[in-house]
């Protein structure tokens, strides 16, 4: 097996995320009359391509990472993360996760801290959900995780 460096991982990562900006958009914005991108095209890719990933670490024991399921669900879940509108999919304890952006949610209290702040991560067993920022070390809003854009 090939060991692959972090910067290699997130630049394939970035890779991936500019290509699926770009089949997000519809295809009658993909480019104008004289193929070139739209700036509907150009502004998806240049936003995929400047969320950037980075590791958190979860301090606490069995934090649930929530997300919901296709359609209605996960919707609601990504437009407001909490208990109720994100189900657990996953649970991590004492370790370091990768972080894809953070957004306001339900305000969770827990072992004498708040946040209303959920981070996006991918949990070791490989689900991605949200996870307070309550179980991250660091503040209640993450300086070095990017604010979601969705």
């Amino acid at each position: 097996m090939t060991n692959t460096s972090p910067r290699t991982l997130r630049g394939l990562t970035t890779a991936l995320l500019v290509a699926a900006a770009a089949l997000a958009v519809p295809a009658t914005a993909t480019a104008s009359a004289t193929g070139q991108p739209t700036a509907t095209l150009r502004t998806a890719v240049a936003d995929a391509a400047a969320m950037d990933f980075t590791e958190v670490h979860v301090w606490a024991t069995g934090v649930n990472v929530r997300n919901a399921d296709s359609g209605i669900p996960f919707e609601t879940c990504k437009t407001f993360p909490s208990r109720q509108n994100c189900h657990a999919v996953a649970t991590v304890s004492r370790t370091t996760v990768t972080a894809y952006c953070q957004k306001q949610g339900e305000l969770i209290s827990d072992s004498g801290y708040s946040s209303r702040w959920w981070t996006y991560v991918k949990s070791p067993s490989g689900p991605w959900g949200w996870v307070n920022n309550v179980y991250i070390t660091g503040d209640e809003h993450l300086a070095h995780v990017s604010d979601c854009t969705f």
